[in-house]
């Protein structure tokens, strides 16, 4: 999971993903810590240690469901990372949260902004210099229209980059929401238990 790599969150769309599959994988550990605990040994005749059964039958079977449980959520929600990260591949980019995500839409439509700081600094020196400038002797200015034709091209490149941004997003929160289901069910398990994340599955392809 490379998007792992990113950092853990159990708020960021995107990171509580990875995040909720590590909090399985812990979870499912635990569990079959439990059952090595009631498990029974005992020694053959050739001496050779065996497992003869489990203090609490009935324990291990819950345990072992619990188990079943969990270990589908994690490989549900795996299935869905994989997703994410083939979507992230096919814009050529790398898996990164929603928040980094959303800095980069912000900052590509803002990819004009400092040049028109620049633009302005220029214009309020050059009339500083000379407050007789008219409009058209200031905007023949050669920096000045340097940066003007620069800000254009970032205008133009910013908002095509920021829509191609946009569709990623657009592409990854129905993925955000199925997975996040699953995530705030094992994040918080006393407002709700997903017992069968087969149907999310079902209902994602369907």
């Amino acid at each position: 999971m490379d998007i792992a790599t990113k950092g853990r969150s159990q708020k960021d769309a995107l990171l509580k993903l990875p995040t909720a599959v590590l909090v399985l994988e812990d979870a499912i550990t635990e569990k079959q810590d439990l059952i090595r605990e009631q498990t029974v040994i005992v020694m053959t005749n050739e001496g050779t240690p065996t497992v003869s059964g489990f203090r609490d039958d009935d324990y291990v079977e819950l345990l072992q469901q619990q188990i079943e449980v969990l270990t589908n959520n994690r490989d549900e929600l795996q299935s869905i990372i994989t997703e994410v990260e083939a979507a992230f591949t096919a814009f050529g980019l790398q898996a990164m949260s929603m928040e980094a995500l959303n800095l980069q839409i912000d900052e590509a439509r803002d990819r004009a902004v400092s040049i028109a700081r620049k633009i302005n600094k220029l214009a309020r020196k050059l009339l500083a210099s000379n407050p007789a400038l008219t409009l058209p002797e200031l905007f023949a200015d050669i920096e000045l229209q340097t940066l003007e034709g620069t800000r254009g091209v970032a205008i133009i490149e910013g908002n095509a980059q920021a829509a191609k941004l946009i569709g990623l997003k657009d592409g990854l929160l129905p993925l955000c929401s199925d997975g996040g289901i699953i995530a705030d069910a094992t994040f918080h398990p006393q407002r709700a238990m997903v017992s069968d994340p087969a149907k999310i599955s079902q209902l994602r392809s369907a």
